[in-house]
């Protein structure tokens, strides 16, 4: 009996993909498949050319209900659907990069097959056949050899995927039920206001013109464009970490370099810890580069009937967070204007006006280009990390740390007091700020350098003794901190030296096979770190240690089906051999993975208060970082509320709190 089809499609059209998206794409007059090649199981790879009829073997088992895997499976689907016009239900469908990324493995087939050392790699001749024959103005008969070359690339395409999906630990149902969710959610789109999204786009001149102006006084003249990358790096780079810089590192054939397009500013901006002139660099080079625009640009472009599509990426991040596409509203400025200012503005702008500093406003009006006539509601929990944190410690003092939460108490004024010996009913508007600041940069093992990273975000200074005294007196207030960063270090070391052994630290456990070091959360579900090894690695400041480290790519990485100790981990069949420029050794330091836990309990709670409110019936279109966002009338907002206030049946314990429901006709802060 089949149990999976596998399959790529080969597609062309005169409508942009990259520019216009996949919803425009596929619904496109004029896009078409030129090629299918397809597998079922582990049988012989077989192939369709368009001109032919379809063969009946794939639509009989469709038809049946069969299963169906593709990477990247919503482009397939919207094929199907759209373009082939072949009923298949979303359920049938299985995605192998959701898959891999939920192993913590790259999405890009081609990374993917590198960073596993499988033996089939992508056809050279790719590039060039994709640019040929499918973008616009494609030719529209092969050259001699190019009929056989794209046959091959689209095969190897389904060899690749099906040889990874045997690597990797397949999904349970419980997270393809998540990610067929997603899907629901990435087809529903994002409402947006297009005529203002289009008058947006002619402030382009104006927008770089005021960034650059900010950019030269920010760098004192060095730099006067966005454009003058010697001078950008020769400012920056000496702002920057060793683990920040190592965020921008590339390898282009072979040689290592670093890259800050909008992809690595992206990972630096996400840091708490960055310096804030660093973080005003880029975000200047964002607007001069027009990185507010490229977002009203993917909704005037991209929408369909009012509606942005294809969003949200299930799993992009390694601990289950999802990531933005397109739009990527993850990155969206969160210091939006009130509704009543933004419809002010957006009438300005509608109407031709001029308006002041163009750069900033344009940005701040990000959120408001949302926009729906039906209402928009949206919730986001209190201090979410805070609470998982000590509660993923299980210790008598994080125990009393949550109790400052059930209570409904201030934790940064409770903090302050303890800090500095004054009585919480004394405690200044700015001690409070310096107890906050505390709070948000220590708790995974950040010291003074994070501290004072985190203070200038929030106009603080500390003089080196009292920032060092201040790392000491938090962690004194916070005993818990040190000792479960130790746990994770010694429960990390166990499993690695010991593979089998399930070695247990708060609510969390750890085990390790020659391939993979898995980590279970109290959900039930697994983080995977590839390939760890007990070896010399080098520290930030150059010295060398020896200790337990993993492969990382641009993404981690995966495993196969199996129960070792109780945990759902596995090997690979075959003994990978080979790994690509593009992975890299990482050290599994007990304060990081902690941190990874942490944003994964977080990413397992958003993750089923979505799935319930679409339960309940709640038109959910999407998230931004522990925000739900939804559709609809105030009382839906209400409904969401009392959701996302339901502790998980596996989070006893733990106390969660929202800020309340915001409702308007617009997105806002």
């Amino acid at each position: 009996m089949t149990n999976m089809l596998y399959l790529d499609l080969e597609t062309r059209s005169q409508c942009d993909l990259i520019f216009h998206g996949l919803a425009q794409y596929a619904r496109d007059e004029t896009t078409e498949v030129i090629c299918m090649a397809y597998c079922f199981d582990d049988e012989p790879m077989q192939f369709w050319w368009s001109i032919e009829e379809f063969p009946s073997e794939v639509s009989e088992y469709l038809v049946d209900g069969g299963l169906v895997m593709a990477h990247n499976a919503e482009f397939e689907m919207a094929i199907f659907e759209h373009v082939l016009k072949i009923p298949v239900s979303p359920e049938q469908w299985r995605c192998s990069m959701a898959i891999a990324l939920t192993n913590n493995y790259p999405a890009a087939l081609a990374v993917l097959a590198e960073n596993m050392g499988i033996k089939y790699s992508k056809q050279q001749h790719g590039t060039r056949l994709i640019r040929e024959y499918c973008a616009p103005h494609f030719l529209t008969e092969f050259k001699e050899g190019d009929r056989a070359l794209m046959k091959e690339y689209c095969a190897t395409d389904v060899e690749v995927m099906r040889e990874a999906v045997k690597f990797l630990r397949p999904l349970t149902d419980f997270e393809w039920d998540e990610w067929h969710l997603n899907v629901k959610i990435n087809k529903r789109g994002i409402p947006v206001d297009v005529e203002f999204c289009e008058e947006a786009l002619t402030y382009s001149d104006e927008i770089a013109a005021d960034a650059n102006a900010q950019l030269s006084a920010l760098t004192g003249g060095k730099m006067t464009k966005h454009t003058q990358r010697k001078s950008r790096d020769e400012w920056l780079f000496p702002k920057l970490t060793e683990p920040q810089m190592n965020l921008l590192v590339v390898y282009k054939k072979g040689e290592k370099k670093y890259s800050l397009d909008q992809d690595h500013r992206g990972y630096l901006l996400a840091l708490e810890d960055l310096d804030p002139d660093a973080r005003q660099l880029l975000e200047h080079i964002n607007d001069a580069g027009s990185s507010a625009l490229k977002k009203y640009a993917v909704a005037a472009h991209c929408h369909v009937d009012g509606r942005v599509h294809n969003t949200f990426r299930f799993n992009g991040a390694g601990t289950g967070r999802f990531s933005g596409m397109g739009l990527q509203p993850h990155n969206i400025r969160r210091d939006a204007y009130s509704e009543e200012d933004a419809n002010a503005l957006i009438k300005s702008i509608k109407e031709g006006y001029v308006i002041d500093a163009p750069s900033t406003t344009m940005a701040r009006l990000l959120r408001s280009m949302i926009s729906s006539d039906e209402g928009l509601y949206y919730v986001d929990w209190s201090a979410i990390e805070g609470r998982v944190a000590p509660w993923l410690a299980e210790d008598d003092s994080s125990e009393a740390k949550l109790d400052l939460y059930r209570k409904g108490l201030d934790v940064y004024i409770y903090t302050a007091s303890r800090m500095t010996g004054i009585p919480e009913a004394e405690i200044t508007k700015d001690q409070r700020q310096s107890g906050k600041v505390a709070e948000l940069a220590l708790q995974f093992g950040g010291g003074v350098g994070a501290l004072n990273n985190m203070a200038r975000n929030y106009g603080l200074t500390f003089s080196e003794n009292e920032a060092q005294r201040t790392v000491r007196l938090w962690r004194s207030v916070n005993p818990w901190a040190e000792k479960i960063w130790a746990a994770y270090d010694r429960a990390i070391r166990d499993a690695v030296l010991e593979p089998g052994l399930t070695a247990t630290v708060g609510l969390v456990s750890f085990q390790s096979s020659e391939s993979f070091l898995w980590c279970k959360l109290p959900s039930g579900r697994m983080l995977a770190y590839p390939r760890p090894r007990w070896e010399t690695y080098e520290t930030p400041w150059g010295e060398e240690r020896r200790g337990p480290t993993f492969q990382a790519a641009v993404r981690m990485s995966a495993s196969v089906p199996g129960a070792v100790g109780g945990l759902e981990v596995g090997d690979p069949t075959a003994k990978q051999t080979s790994v690509g420029p593009s992975a890299k050794r990482n050290h599994l330091r007990g304060a990081l993975i902690f941190q990874n836990t942490v944003q994964a309990v977080a990413a397992d709670i958003l993750r089923e208060a979505v799935m319930a409110a679409d339960t309940e019936g709640l038109s959910i279109i999407g998230h931004v970082h522990d925000e739900i966002i939804g559709e609809g009338p105030r009382e839906d907002g209400e409904i969401l509320n009392e959701i996302m206030l339901e502790v998980p049946e596996w989070g006893t314990g733990l106390p969660l709190a929202t800020g309340g429901v915001e409702w308007g006709y617009r997105y806002g802060k």
